[in-house]
């Protein structure tokens, strides 16, 4: 070693707080550094003037575990896609992710997988519901592994940051499209949540109901329902309360299940009397949005979300620049027919 990358690397040891051979074992990748450590040297690096991205090229591999449910329901086959994309990006921070797929359902089967991910990764993702004990476990997993909410919150987790949108101001946005549709005849309207312990759904729910409380008295909310985020039982569960009630104009799906619906509505002769407003922009939903069988699709882009949460943790773990502007809901779009693309892929903001 040359006498002057040994002064820098005694300066970088001494500004963090370790040792010569620990900021040695980082520069020459021989392991045994903690990510906090890694950190912290990569950190003092920067501030010395050390080139951030040829010293990174040194640095251990994270590995970031994502949990979230199958892809087959659309939404999350977009967002495993969207953290696919990004596996070129995340290499050159020196981070991968693995996917692990949970079932919301069975919470004790999701604990065990979280455990299990997090015995092998240095990082956690997670999308699940808000329940008290998957919410114990990662708050326990916290304290060694730093833990990011993606696109609905656990706020007992102890995780460092939630990343997704206001899922309540979406709520609201769609309680006033289905407002503006029905007008002034109004009538009874549906609301299908996929669980109510999803706390996204749950904050969906509640923005939609203060909207219609606030603007449109002359909706009524007749019932709130459950799918399980189960697709066929969305179809079976909206097809079962317009045969109990012939006043319901308007449903308001906050989850899956949409292409069951729109066959319920059609078998039933409704798919144009009743107003369906739902979620997240794919390629079936476009052209059900363009044929008239959806009216309205909020959609929250999976990609970006999926980016900030890397960006998140990369700034953590000091692999990029810190943020100039502090952290803010990701944004969503609205899609009516005529602005939708036909080809979901191909969205330009």
């Amino acid at each position: 070693m040359n006498p002057s990358k040994k002064t820098t690397l005694d300066r970088i040891a001494a500004a963090s707080g370790v040792s010569l051979s620990t900021v040695d074992r980082v520069l020459n990748r021989r392991g045994g550094v903690s990510p906090a450590k890694e950190a912290r040297v990569l950190e003092w690096a920067n501030r010395l003037n050390v080139d951030r991205v040829l010293f990174r090229g040194y640095l251990r591999m994270l590995r970031v575990a994502v949990l979230m449910a199958s892809p087959k329901n659309p939404f999350y086959r977009g967002l495993h896609d969207a953290f696919a994309e990004l596996g070129t990006t995340m290499a050159e921070m020196r981070m991968t992710s693995v996917i692990y797929h949970l079932d919301p359902g069975n919470v004790r089967a999701a604990v065990k997988q979280l455990r299990e991910g997090a015995t092998a990764c240095d990082a956690l993702i997670v999308i699940g519901p808000n329940d008290p004990e998957l919410a114990a476990a990662l708050r326990q997993l916290s304290t060694t592994l730093p833990v990011v909410t993606l696109v609905t919150d656990i706020p007992g987790s102890g995780r460092i940051a939630y990343v997704g949108p206001d899922n309540r101001q979406m709520g609201r946005v769609a309680g006033e499209l289905t407002g503006r549709f029905l007008g002034p005849q109004g009538g009874d309207v549906l609301l299908l949540l996929g669980m109510h312990h999803i706390i996204g759904h749950e904050e969906r729910e509640m923005g939609f109901r203060s909207v219609i409380r606030e603007r449109f008295p002359q909706l009524n909310i007749s019932a709130s329902l459950e799918s399980g985020e189960d697709g066929n039982r969305a179809g079976e569960v909206i097809g079962h309360a317009l045969r109990e009630n012939s006043d319901i104009r308007g449903i308001y799906n906050v989850s899956s299940g949409n292409t069951r619906i729109a066959r319920a509505l059609m078998s039933m002769g409704l798919d144009q009397q009743v107003v369906l407003i739902t979620h997240e922009l794919t390629a079936e939903r476009s052209r059900m949005l363009r044929e008239g069988a959806i009216d309205a699709i909020i959609d929250q882009d999976p990609r970006e979300e999926a980016r900030r949460a890397v960006e998140l943790l990369a700034r953590h773990f000091n692999r990029i620049e810190p943020a100039t502007t502090t952290g803010s809901f990701t944004p969503f779009h609205i899609y009516l027919r005529e602005n939708c693309p036909v080809d979901p892929d191909e969205k330009i903001f």
